[in-house]
């Protein structure tokens, strides 16, 4: 039986109907477009609750410089002369109580010899002073003392011949007494002649006494005087001793020579004048300044990420350190926005590429640090920003305007 091609072309949809049948739907939202809906709808949720979900770091950015825990240490003269040695150069390494230059100090030490020379002179006066003082102490001239002093053994030599005369007087004096009292008691003699024979004879008998007791009072006033002398001769000693230090400069810490003066033996220097600075040798810190904006959010022991200029932190990567110290009070130069200085101790002081390669910290390296002050939700940030947007209260600015 033969089929008809008219009727069988009758039997396909024409196109304008075809979009309405039930194979055409199917086709169109077939079960795999479905799934791709439900798991952007999924993730549409997942990423609203993720909104406050999810936290990361706020960090406030400042910049800042590495530098030692102290300052650099100013070397100056304390006495104006002329330079006799320089025993350092530019970036030498010193160590502390190191001499790093010396002034010549020969009028100084001139000075010092003649009072050395002076107080042995004095000393061995005291000496032959103790040695009299003795001997008249216990009146024992049986034989000639051994004295040093040029002084005291003329001195010595005058008493001496004062006594021999006292005592050649007083045997002259006691020849006339005898012969007055002989005729005094024969009545041979007035009374006034023999009342004068009396009175010389006991004047020559006090008369080596008198001597005796004068020079002791005399010599122990010397000594005295001697003693006090050699005391301050023993201050002006320690004073060279002290001012012969100032002729020595010496490295007051260990560290680096930074700023060294053009200075060769024979230039003249004058007291106070710098000569030189000693960057120190301690641990090295890092000192950020922060704005008063943000100094709010930072306190002592507040972590922070440190990025050094000189190394590229793709490669090289972060610095760690800690606020160990805030500045109480801001910082102003006239030019800058005020600051605070807030200091960071440093977790290591090098970097490592991946090959081993090591780079140092140096001081007077500048670097950005970023102090995480606190964690925020993706919806606390996000608000904060449209409130920054939206709210007309709220003046942006870019810099802390100056202090008055």
């Amino acid at each position: 039986m033969n089929s008809n091609p008219q009727s069988e072309k009758n039997r396909i949809f024409p196109p304008e109907i075809l979009e309405y049948t039930a194979d055409y739907h199917f086709h169109r939202h077939h079960t795999r477009s479905g799934l791709v809906y439900q798991v952007m709808i999924l993730m549409t949720i997942i990423a609203f609750i993720g909104l406050f979900v999810i936290a990361v770091d706020v960090s406030v950015k400042s910049t800042g410089i590495i530098r030692a825990t102290d300052d650099r240490n100013a070397i100056k003269a304390l006495v104006s002369g002329r330079l006799d040695s320089v025993f350092v150069s530019e970036n030498q390494r010193v160590r502390k109580g190191q001499t790093l230059l010396k002034i010549e100090s020969g009028i100084l030490r001139e000075q010092n010899q003649l009072v050395k020379a002076q107080k042995d002179d004095y000393l061995n006066q005291i000496k032959d002073l103790n040695i009299l003082l003795h001997l008249s102490r216990t009146n024992n001239w049986s034989k000639k003392p051994g004295l040093s002093s040029g002084l005291y053994k003329q001195d010595f030599a005058l008493f001496w011949q004062k006594i021999g005369d006292a005592k050649n007087t007083l045997v002259t004096v006691e020849k006339d007494f005898a012969r007055s009292k002989k005729l005094w008691d024969v009545r041979a003699i007035s009374e006034a002649e023999y009342d004068r024979a009396v009175l010389l004879h006991s004047t020559a008998t006090n008369r080596i006494k008198t001597i005796m007791e004068e020079e002791e009072a005399r010599w122990e006033s010397a000594l005295t005087q001697l003693r006090m002398k050699v005391r301050e001769l023993e201050s002006q000693d320690q004073q060279y001793l002290r001012e012969k230090d100032f002729y020595e400069v010496k490295a007051p810490i260990s560290g680096t020579i930074q700023q060294l003066k053009g200075l060769q033996p024979g230039s003249i220097v004058a007291a106070n004048e710098l000569l030189a600075e000693i960057s120190p040798d301690e641990a090295m810190l890092a000192e950020m300044y922060v704005l008063p904006k943000d100094i709010g959010l930072i306190r002592t022991g507040t972590q922070a990420r440190l990025q050094v200029d000189a190394y590229n932190y793709n490669q090289w990567g972060l610095v760690t350190g800690e606020v160990i110290s805030i500045s109480n009070d801001v910082y102003t130069n006239g030019k800058e926005p005020p600051f605070f200085k807030v200091r960071c101790k440093l977790d290591q002081n090098a970097l490592t590429l991946k090959n081993g390669y090591v780079g140092k910290l140096k001081k007077g390296m500048t670097l950005q640090a970023r102090f995480l002050v606190t964690e925020r939700t993706l919806f606390q940030l996000l608000y904060d920003k449209a409130d920054d947007w939206l709210n007309p209260n709220l003046i942006a600015t870019t810099d802390t305007p100056p202090l008055n």
